[in-house]
């Protein structure tokens, strides 16, 4: 009991110190975070404002106004021209939980256009990936995640975000509770999915893109990208909630 209550005080001793020096601890779980704040042309690098996962632009994709800016038309994935953005490594965290949050605006994007893919591919399909489309076949916004192929998926889907509206999507994979969660402007959007064995250690995160997807038939995105944030927890629906009433370019108070 003694050495429990000396390790509450050196604890809390030590979270003090940290907030006082200004080191974040009340956010470290944000990993990675680009706010497009830095205008750059084609083929320009986007910086990572957290981690040391910094973009490339590629195709036409530039940065301006605080944007990210995809203009694909009827390209598809496979197309060498295409508009998106890559990231030099993997953004997802080592740990069982993620929470990707987007602040986005898309209007009548093809389908299965994507806003985030990360996973492999073979041959011409993607394989062990997470993903969000704001319209798949039938209209909808999907949200999922497989250990191996889109089969094999466990997804959510809810109406179709390709409006011409600014939204916040976050997509939550809890390893805890092992769900698959999904918000959109702070308001949960259905109930959870269990995972089953599409867990978060089971993608294989060879390639990370905003605007591209895995699977080459599939078009690429046209629209525009506020934000883009990567917690390596699985944020609950208050803290959602505070992500989107603060806004893209400001973290919520703590």
């Amino acid at each position: 009991m003694k050495v429990t209550a000396v390790s509450s005080r050196v604890s809390i001793l030590a979270f003090c110190v940290a907030g006082a020096l200004g080191l974040g601890v009340a956010r470290a779980e944000l990993i990675h975070r680009y706010s497009f704040t830095e205008p750059a042309a084609k083929g320009g690098d986007v910086k990572d404002l957290v981690g040391k996962v910094d973009g490339k632009l590629k195709g036409e994709a530039t940065v301006a106004d605080g944007k990210l800016v995809l203009a694909n038309g009827d390209k598809t994935s496979d197309d060498a021209t295409l508009s998106y953005l890559e990231f030099s490594a993997s953004v997802l965290p080592k740990g069982d939980s993620v929470s990707l949050a987007i602040w986005f605006t898309a209007k009548e994007t093809g389908n299965f256009a994507r806003l985030i893919n990360i996973g492999d591919k073979e041959g011409s399909e993607g394989r062990a990936f997470i993903y969000l489309t704001p319209r798949n076949a039938d209209g909808s916004t999907r949200w999922a995640i497989t250990a191996t192929d889109a089969a094999s998926k466990t997804a959510i889907d809810s109406d179709g975000l390709d409006d011409g509206k600014p939204h916040l999507a976050v997509l939550v994979i809890d390893g805890k509770a092992k769900k698959l969660r999904a918000f959109v402007d702070g308001k949960e959007l259905a109930e959870a999915q269990d995972l089953g064995d599409n867990t978060l250690d089971k993608v294989k995160a060879v390639s990370s893109w905003i605007g591209r997807s895995a699977f080459d038939a599939d078009t690429g995105l046209s629209g525009t990208v506020d934000e883009f944030r990567v917690y390596d927890t699985a944020l609950t629906a208050a803290e959602v909630d505070a992500v989107f009433k603060a806004g893209a370019d400001k973290l919520p108070a703590k």
